[in-house]
Parts: C-alpha cells; sequence; structure tokens
C-alpha cells in the first residue's frame, strides 16, 4: 500500500503515520470541537487549534491504516468532559493537538489537518455550521451544512465495507 501520511507534531518528537488514502476531510464547528480546541489551546505554549473562522479541520482517516512510529509514550488524551466517548489526544512534548480517537466503536482516527506535514488533502466540506461563532464568517469555498450530511455518513459507511473486506 502507497500513500503514506504523516502527523507529526511541532517539535517533532511525535510521529504518526496513516496509509491510504482519507476517507475524507473536513472543518467541524459543533460546541464539542469548539470546547475541546479551547481547553487545548490553554495548554502551556500550544499551537492554535482552531481555524481563523472558529471551525477545527480534520483529516479522517480508517483506524486499521493508522498508527504512531515515534513518541507514543508523549501522548496523552484529554476529555472535555468526564463521560465523554472522544479523547483529543495532545503530544505532552509541545502541547500539539493530534488526533481525536473515540473509547470504542469508530473505525476511523480524526486526526487534526494542521498537523499533518506536507500537502494535507484540501478541504471537502464543513459540518455543523449551525455552531459557528456568532461573528464568524464561514468561507464559501466548500459546501457548508448544519448538521452531518448524507455524504459525509456515505463516506464512513463505504469506509467500513472497505475494512471489513479488507481492501
Amino acid at each position: 500500500m502507497k500513500n503514506v501520511t504523516t502527523v507529526r507534531c511541532s517539535c517533532g518528537r511525535v510521529e504518526l503515520e496513516a496509509t491510504g488514502a482519507p476517507i475524507l476531510s473536513a472543518a467541524c464547528y459543533c460546541d464539542d470541537c469548539q470546547e475541546g480546541a479551547r481547553q487545548i489551546e490553554a495548554l502551556p505554549n500550544a499551537p492554535p487549534v482552531r481555524d481563523p473562522d472558529g471551525g477545527t479541520a480534520y483529516v479522517l482517516y480508517r483506524k486499521d491504516r493508522f498508527n504512531c512510529s515515534k513518541g507514543a509514550q508523549l501522548l496523552q488524551g484529554y476529555k472535555i468532559r468526564e463521560k465523554s466517548p472522544t479523547n483529543r489526544v495532545v503530544a505532552t512534548c509541545c502541547s500539539s493537538a493530534l488526533f481525536l480517537r473515540f473509547d470504542s466503536g469508530p473505525h476511523w482516527v480524526t486526526v487534526y489537518r494542521g498537523r499533518v506535514e506536507g500537502d494535507a488533502p484540501p478541504l471537502q466540506m464543513r459540518i455543523y455550521t449551525k455552531f459557528k461563532p456568532e461573528n464568524s464568517d464561514i468561507p464559501d469555498d466548500v459546501p457548508s451544512y448544519s448538521t452531518f450530511p448524507l455524504r459525509f455518513v456515505a463516506k464512513l459507511v463505504a469506509a467500513k465495507i472497505a475494512m471489513l473486506l479488507r481492501r
């Protein structure tokens, strides 16, 4: 399999690899993504997580094609609430947000787009825009949706089927 994408913290002590094409690339404006970004950005020396318009840009990869190649001992998960099913994983060496993972379930890993080395996959959509910050204008460069669009769900389902078929 070709097409290896490197995800790196800002100081370079942590590296992750995603193999194959991403499932999709989206910016999310939901309340949880905004709160998670605020909490991470409040860490000492943390680089920005949110885009200037308040969204958090992600690239989703299949979980079976994602691994830590360097610095796993420096990864720490943060929950925005104690019972939250998601962990925002940060490199403790430099407070870089790297990816979001679920305690159980989903077959994908959500990588912070700004941590992708080189040319990150182009943004395909903006989701949960109904929660965008009040004084923020959302660019019209890609389609925007107030919730999860069918197109988003279809890409996740297609990735799950490919995993089950071992493709």
